[in-house]
Order: C-alpha cells, then structure tokens, then sequence
C-alpha cells in the first residue's frame, strides 16, 4: 500500500519539477491604455443653475466633434500627436484666464501662500520713504494695526526699506504682500491731503495709483511653480467651499480639464496650429511666447518678440486677444496642468469623452509658456511631467463640469 501511495506522489510531483526547471513560458501581456467606462447619463442643467456660473470668468463650451492631434507636415509636429476624431458630449465650463496668484490665496493661501517679488520704480520710492520714516507718528502709526494689514508682512517692508535706504542699492524690491500691507495703511492715512515734501496733491495721486497698479498686476500674475497635486488641493478647497454655500450648480464640480476637453476649448473651432484667428499663425504678437526669432514662430510675422516675462491675467485689460470662444492664453504664458495621464492616444473610431489612460507615472501639460517657442505652445503640442514636479513655467486652469468617472 505504501509503494503505491509513493509511485502515486511520484508520478505527479516529478512532472511538476522538471516543469519549474525548465525554460519559463514567455507569456506576453497586453496592456490596455485606455479603459472604455460606460457612458454617464447627466441631469441638463437648468437656467436658474446657469446663473450660478460667472460667465466673466468661465466660458460655456458646448458639446461637440473635432479632430485632436496634428496632421503631417505641421511645424513643430511630434510623433505622440496622431490625429484622431473625438467627440465631447457634455457641456463644461472652463476658465477664461489661467488661475492667478490673488485666487490661489483666496483658496489655499493658508497653506501654500504664494507672492510675487518685483522691482518698485525709482518715482515711488519718496512717497514709501515718507510712509516709512512717519510709521512711528500718531497720524501714520494710529492705523498699524491688524484689523487694517497683515502686521507681519507691513513689518518685513519696514526691514527691507530700512535695508534698502543702507545699502544704497538702485532699485527696491517687495513682494505682492508687504506692498498689499503698505496700500492699506495709506488707504486709512489718505496721504493726498498732507503736506509731503514738495509733491502736489497731483502727484501724490499719480504715485498711489501707479503703486495700486503695480499690485494689481503683480497679483494678477498666473501663479506658477505649482505640481499636479497642488492643482488637485485647489480643486478640492474651491468644492469644499463652493458646494457649503451652494454657489455652482449642484451636479458640477472644479477639477483640472482633460486633455481632450483642453484641446478642444483651445482650437475653439480652429484646425490649424492655433485657436487663435484663422489658426494659421502663431507668434510673440498674439500670445505670450518667446517669439524672438523668425524660427521659434509659426507663419508670417511683422515682428519679432520675445517679452521674457508673464502677462497678468486682467479681464478688463486683457494683454492679448481670445480664441474666438472667448479663452485667454491657451498659447503661452504658462504650461497648464490636465487630468490625464500621460500616454499614446489609441487607435480605432472616434472616442468618447476620453479621459487617458487608466494609469501611468506622467501628467500631461500643455499650452507652452513664455519662455517658449511657438512650436511648443501649438494646439496638439504634448508634454509631460511627473505630479510633483514645479517649475516657474508651470500653472493650471479649472473646469466647472461634470465628473470624470
């Protein structure tokens, strides 16, 4: 009985072995980049939730067809950008201006406050002085307080005035907060009617409003050294808040746009290399690109440009035109995160509300910057990066749209 309970295990162990032994199967795995999910049906959207919408600063885009990607031939074209046919089938709401430093501490500034440092022209410097060397007089003193500025941002201005005054440096340097701490004070002291060395009240006006001027600019700057996370913490805090009072319609969220739902706010209509006009050029007089050279821009130019420096984002003032859907600086600027993961576009009909692949390492980032040739900042134009990463190129716009999955 033994033996054969033994021959038994023997006849089945021994194949086992010299199987485990012997050359490994090459068994070949396909993967799946983009995973189909079933089609969501979404409510419509009533005019009452409509009127929600800040139509100043979001533009509606509607559903719709195009083809994403770039023909053969384009300049500057990258193998990663074959042209595909999507279809986008929900409304969204996208950004007009990319988000500038004053929303992103309006949302997260407690966490990750961002400024701005710049150089203060030399014609403004008397009336600082003047702020600086009265802050421990009744008039200018008696408005120091923390219900009229941040204490500690007016504090760091007075170091780098005094510092300034030392040094005997040419130009001033401050940043969107110590400036914003020293507009508040002077907007309580209202020094246009004191008597301030031989200035006229006219001249003290001009100098105030050329400082209001040069904060607003500044905080109006799309902020930047921002990673795909930190995007995602800004949604999140923008949702938080947004759904507590009620204040975008209830089926909608703030998230990054896909890339596909980029592209397609981008070209608004357009075919060509660009959104904007026939979208047949693209150089440093349309957009905030680094258009220096004849070769880094995309058609016929009468100029060549290269500013080497953001444009604030200004809906009053506009540095440059919008695509015909009404979006500014889809083309420079900076490089704008989107939700997908970064990867080949697949191949076969026309694909549905795409949303990337279903994994990956890399983000994609699109739109090019100002640093940044025209080549880089066409329509199709393809980079990516991982979700850490930040750069003084980097920043995001948001969508108001349905959710991705």
């Amino acid at each position: 009985m033994f033996r054969s309970v033994l021959s038994l295990l023997v006849g089945v162990l021994c194949p086992l072995f010299f199987f485990a032994c012997s050359e490994p199967v090459e068994t070949k795995i396909v993967h799946q980049p983009f995973l189909a999910f079933p089609p969501l049906t979404v409510p419509g959207l009533s005019q009452k939730e409509l009127k929600k919408i800040d139509l100043k600063y979001f533009a509606h885009i509607q559903p719709g067809e195009f083809l994403m990607g770039s023909p053969d031939g384009e300049k500057g074209r990258k193998p990663d950008e074959k042209q595909h046919r999507v279809k986008i089938s929900k409304e969204y709401f996208i950004s007009k201006f990319e988000i500038t430093v004053r929303e992103w501490n309006e949302i997260v500034g407690e966490l990750f406050p961002r400024g701005v440092q710049f150089f203060v022209p030399e014609e403004n410097n008397a009336l600082l002085e003047w702020f600086y060397s009265n802050r421990k007089q009744r008039l200018v003193k008696g408005f120091i307080s923390d219900k009229v500025t941040n204490l500690k941002s007016l504090s760091s201005f007075f170091s780098k005035f005094e510092q300034f005054k030392k040094s005997g440096v040419q130009k001033l340097i401050l940043d969107t907060k110590e400036l914003s701490s020293v507009l508040q004070v002077l907007a309580k002291v209202n020094p246009r009617n004191i008597a301030i060395g031989r200035m006229s009240r006219q001249e003290i006006d001009y100098k105030l409003k050329t400082l209001k001027e040069l904060w607003t600019n500044h905080i109006n700057l799309p902020v930047t050294d921002i990673s795909y996370t930190q995007a995602l913490q800004y949604c999140y805090k923008k949702n938080s808040h947004a759904q507590e009072f009620a204040t975008i319609p209830s089926h909608l969220i703030f998230r990054l746009p896909t890339e596909a739902e980029w592209e397609y706010a981008c070209r608004a209509g357009n075919k060509g290399v660009s959104g904007l006009e026939e979208g047949d050029r693209l150089s440093g007089l349309m957009a905030n690109i680094n258009g220096g050279t004849r070769g880094s821009n995309i058609g016929k130019v009468s100029a060549l440009i290269n500013r080497n420096k953001l444009t604030p984002a200004l809906p009053n003032n506009p540095k440059f035109a919008p695509n015909a859907w009404g979006i500014y600086d889809m083309h420079g600027n900076v490089k704008e995160w989107c939700y997908d993961f970064y990867g080949d576009y697949p191949t076969g009909e026309t694909l549905l509300d795409p949303i990337g692949p279903i994994r990956g390492v890399k983000r994609v980032i699109r739109g090019g910057s100002f640093l940044r040739a025209a080549q880089a900042a066409r329509s199709a134009c393809r980079e990516s990066l991982e979700p850490s990463w930040r750069g003084s190129e980097i920043g995001f716009r948001i969508v108001l749209g349905y959710p991705l999955r």
